[in-house]
């Protein structure tokens, strides 16, 4: 199954910034600003443009009672609903976001172990879901530690540790409870092994460059295809030649809205401005960008990053990308497009009907009213196909 992204929950947009929880403390809030919240769903954890944590899981979700101050455990939340949430982390505060996806094939790190509990007595609780009573045989057990027992199911994290009271950590030899939520796909048994790893240490896993809405297409036959964005309002928007990409594939609507990412680390090949090759986009909304992915369609996402382990890029050539002139004599209406307003498309047309082409570009740019600066501009991106035109009846001759 390929990585979907199924909703984001965007903390300080709640009504109330926490809830507290009996025996758990006190529960982050946020809202649903896209998608769906489910269960059990993958996390990453977004600060700024910058992905911090990754393989968290939404263990607990309560909302708030109507007209109360009580809590309530939800399976899900749609489209601007107020949710309070655990994840295994401890600092999330406002202006962080929590983007939740689903995908089977591309799991967590789980070489390195670091603790290994034996579980003494399970527990069930209709608002926090399951606890089990440990006794840590092996390393530490630490509060937040990706987990997993030994009779299978999906990887969880430790929701909390208390020892009697909440403790950070336990050690070798030190009894205590383990907080799981709704993580467990298998209902934890006496005498089942829980087992810690230890997680590479990262300041950050990814930094999000910027994203863009593809408009229009034109594939240039060798494996790339050059696309016409836009920078959706409030999205951060820098692109930069050779810096990676992956492709989203929105589905549905914005209450239930879901994205597919159909390719991922792919390479910025081209950005750009007005017809004019550019390193970067310099932070404008429209350009154009050229990808070695052909699949590309209307509505696409693209999305830029730069993995916290790459490499700093030396300022890259540009890789030229050859795109074919638009043939002002034979060219539809959306190809003409891609060169003039619509207002010049609508008058060349006209004129193309009435006397059968243009001998030349220079002739086409006279006689739909462009000034001589845009002439010059038109040559490097257009070409006047031979045509027979109708005053003379005479074709044109290649000099």
């Amino acid at each position: 199954m390929t990585e979907v992204r199924v909703g984001l929950i965007e903390f300080g947009k709640a009504l109330n910034d926490s809830v507290a929880l009996p025996g758990l403390g006190e529960l982050p809030g946020g809202q649903v600003s896209l998608g769906r919240a489910v269960r059990g769903a993958r996390a990453r954890l977004k600060r700024a443009d910058r992905i911090l944590a990754d393989n968290l899981r939404l263990g607990i979700m309560v909302r708030k009672k109507f007209f109360s101050s009580d809590v309530e455990p939800v399976t899900d939340a749609g489209f601007l609903k107020d949710v309070f949430v655990a994840v295994g982390r401890r600092d999330l505060g406002n202006g962080d976001a929590l983007e939740l996806y689903t995908d089977d094939t591309v799991g967590p790190d789980m070489s390195r172990q670091d603790g290994v509990a034996q579980v003494v007595a399970p527990a069930y609780d209709e608002l926090t879901g399951f606890r089990v009573q440990v006794l840590v045989r092996d390393g530490v057990l630490r509060f937040g530690a990706l987990t997993a027992f030994s009779r299978g199911g999906q990887p969880m994290r430790v929701l909390g540790l208390f020892g009697p009271g909440p403790v950070d950590e336990l050690p070798a030899g030190r009894p205590g409870t383990v907080l799981l939520g709704f993580q467990c796909d298998v209902p934890p048994l006496a005498g089942d092994t829980l087992t810690a790893f230890d997680e590479p240490s990262h300041d950050h896993f990814e930094r999000r460059e910027g994203v863009a809405v593809v408009h229009g297409l034109n594939d240039l036959g060798n494996g790339s295809v050059v696309a016409a964005v836009e920078v959706p309002e409030g999205r951060g928007s820098v692109f930069t030649v050779g810096t990676r990409a992956r492709v989203l594939r929105p589905a549905g609507t914005t209450f239930n809205e879901r994205s597919t990412v159909v390719a991922s680390d792919l390479r910025i090949l081209s950005l750009a401005r007005g017809g004019v090759a550019v390193r970067t986009n310099g932070g404008v909304r429209t350009f154009t960008v050229g990808l070695a992915f052909r699949d590309l369609r209307q509505n696409d996402v693209i999305e830029a990053y730069v993995p916290a382990d790459a490499v700093p890029l030396a300022p890259p050539p540009v890789v030229a990308v050859s795109v074919p002139l638009v043939d002002v004599n034979a060219a539809s209406g959306p190809e003409l497009a891609q060169l003039l307003s619509p207002e010049q498309v609508a008058k060349a047309l006209e004129l193309r009907q009435r006397q059968g082409g243009f001998p030349d570009v220079e002739a086409f740019g006279v006689a739909i009213g462009l000034q001589p600066h845009e002439i010059v501009r038109l040559r490097k991106r257009a070409t006047a196909g031979r045509v027979a035109l109708r005053e003379t009846g005479v074709r044109q001759l290649d000099i």
